[in-house]
């Protein structure tokens, strides 16, 4: 069998559940030969974050097979990766099967941060480096691929010089706040020196041909009012009503708004106050009671706000651009502008400090020192720390891990604002034998209650935890009976199994021995369907009619929604309104 048929099978079932191309796949007919536009497929695939690229399925007819020359396509492939692009790229490309015909696979990955962008020789740098869409390409803008080669060195723009600035324009209480921390904590050079060197050393202050002025990272971090001279380079922060952002009937589009300014000291404050003024208190499940606490925990959006002021982009292309703090009913998000500097990859930075070069050098460094009004507590740490503690509180909370998204031009963290172990969680748990299983093992569990899936890289960012780690205590849940996996290498997706609800047998997962016994399961979706043909159930209906506890339906139905047989009603999973549906487009399978 072809070492990429299991991730073909796998994608195969999303491209069908979702009846369209995916952010990570593109397909492609080529029954008539070699498709046009492959070399911009493969630039946006390396430049992003890696795809697949599979030939020989029609979109049009629910991806079914087209009929290609396999052994030629491949060829095609090959060659275009080696000749018309720059770096070439070469991709794993291998011939797999799909209802008995040939389907070409090609798994790009991405380059590495130092050999991007990837572009089309034939259209040059600045016209050649494309980027996906939902289910296509489009071409970087001059300032995406600014920012992919920004990434390859140290950028400088925190250093650039602000014309028209003085000392006069530093915020004093700020300034001598620094001073008495530098003079008490940083040794011989600061002991006795002049205000002024003090500045010049950190790069607060340069000396330009029209005097002392202060630098981009100075008056950001001490500057009384930095938007005066850059009126873009603050936050906005938003309530929305809806969880699409979209405006109440009534035409309410907000329920809070504010322009956030000041120097960054300030903007940590007020961001923070903006943000207790509008969250809600939850009650979650702590030791043996429940405990009151704030949807998002403090120290998380404090974590998030100073990463985003802090690693932006400050390139004078991004200036009209403004850090969005945005609150829905359902999540917080926060965006900046600028992707990720560096060689650095999205799960490493919550599963494990990122040494790595900053990009906004001066300005992390000065973060140091700079303490925030009232609190006597410095901005940062500067440790390449900052979403890792991110995911540590969020952890401490029982909450999900966050969600990163890197678009090239901007970086965004999402938090879902329900609890992984709330009161429903902790019930489900109650009813699941889970002695001798560890702490992460649980929250493994809970997650896939609530989410229906895992992968590997998902347990190590919900736990903290290296991949030895995971790939061990997912393996002992499997040894167990309480999960089963699909798919292999890059694709492997861990789900609850079938008999679930009837593994009783207690092993530890440090000592994975002989897999429990466990007794055959009736098939029950076929019963399913049948009731929900007459319309959408409640799950407590659909196990009162089938005979069985809610418990053992919901896996059931997870699995049946896994494989985009049914969906949920409500969009919010845990509301009380939501009921079961068939899914009548596509194929049922």
């Amino acid at each position: 069998m072809s070492t990429l048929q299991p991730l073909l099978d796998d994608t195969l079932i999303r491209l069908r559940r979702a009846a369209t191309d995916l952010s990570d796949v593109e397909v492609k007919d080529a029954s008539g030969g070699t498709p046009g536009g492959l070399a911009e497929i493969v630039s946006a695939f390396a430049t992003g974050s890696g795809g697949l690229l599979v030939l020989g399925l029609s979109e049009a007819q629910d991806f079914a097979p087209t009929g290609i020359d396999a052994s030629a396509l491949a060829d095609a492939v090959e060659s275009a990766c080696a000749d018309q692009l720059e770096p070439p790229v070469r991709p794993e490309i291998d011939v797999c099967q799909v209802e008995g015909h040939a389907v070409v696979v090609v798994v790009v990955d991405e380059l590495p941060a130092d050999r991007k962008p990837c572009y089309v020789r034939s259209k040059g740098l600045e016209r050649g480096v494309f980027v996906r869409t939902h289910d296509g390409v489009r071409p970087m803008t001059t300032y995406e691929i600014h920012l992919l080669i920004a990434s390859r060195g140290q950028p400088r723009d925190d250093r650039a010089p602000v014309p028209g600035t003085g000392t006069g324009d530093l915020d004093r209480r700020l300034v001598d706040a620094l001073l008495q921390r530098l003079r008490t904590t940083r040794g011989p050079n600061f002991h006795h020196a002049a205000e002024e060197e003090i500045l010049e050393l950190l790069g607060v202050t340069m000396h330009t041909d029209d005097g002392v002025c202060l630098t981009l990272a100075g008056l950001m971090a001490l500057g009384r009012y930095p938007q005066r001279f850059f009126p873009q380079l603050d936050i906005t922060f938003v309530v929305h009503p809806t969880t699409s952002g979209e405006p109440l009937a009534d035409g309410t589009r907000f329920l809070d708004n504010q322009s956030i300014d000041g120097p960054i000291p300030s903007m940590v404050s007020i961001a923070l106050t903006a943000m207790r003024r509008n969250m809600k208190r939850r009650a979650i499940i702590a030791g043996a009671g429940r405990e009151d606490r704030w949807e998002y925990p403090e120290g998380a959006i404090r974590e998030l706000v100073v990463n985003a002021l802090m690693h932006r982009d400050y390139h004078p292309m991004a200036h009209g651009t403004q850090i969005r703090l945005m609150m829905y009913p359902d999540r917080l998000e926060i965006a900046n502008p600028g992707g990720l500097h560096g060689p650095i990859s999205r799960e490493s930075l919550l599963v494990e400090p990122v040494s790595s070069i900053s990009r906004n050098a001066t300005l992390a460094k000065l973060l140091e020192d700079v303490q925030v009004p009232d609190e006597g507590q410095a901005v940062c740490e500067n440790r390449g720390s900052g979403l890792l503690a991110t995911a540590a509180e969020l952890r401490r909370a029982g909450m999900d891990p966050p969600e990163l998204s890197d678009s090239v031009h901007q970086f965004t963290v999402s938090i879902a604002n329900h609890g992984l172990l709330d009161a429903e969680a902790v019930e489900w748990l109650a009813g699941v034998d889970t002695s001798g299983l560890n702490d992460r093992q649980r929250l493994g569990l809970a997650f896939l209650h609530r989410k229906g899936s895992l992968t590997n890289r998902q347990y190590r960012t919900l736990n903290g935890c290296d991949a030895r780690e995971a790939t061990r205590e997912l393996g002992a849940l499997s040894t167990r009976g309480l999960l089963e996996k699909r798919g292999d290498r890059r694709g492997t997706v861990w789900y609850l199994a079938e008999s679930f609800d009837d593994v009783t047998t207690s092993v530890s997962p440090d000592l994975p021995t002989e897999p429990p016994a466990r007794r055959q399961r009736r098939d029950r979706r076929e019963e399913i369907r049948a009731l929900l043909e007459s319309g959408p159930c409640s799950t407590k209906e659909l196990s009162s009619a089938i005979g069985i506890k809610s418990k053992g339906l919901l896996l059931w139905m997870r699995r049946m929604e896994n494989a985009g047989e049914v969906r949920r009603t409500e969009t919010t999973p845990n509301s009380p309104r939501n009921r079961w549906a068939l899914v009548r487009s596509g194929r049922n399978r």
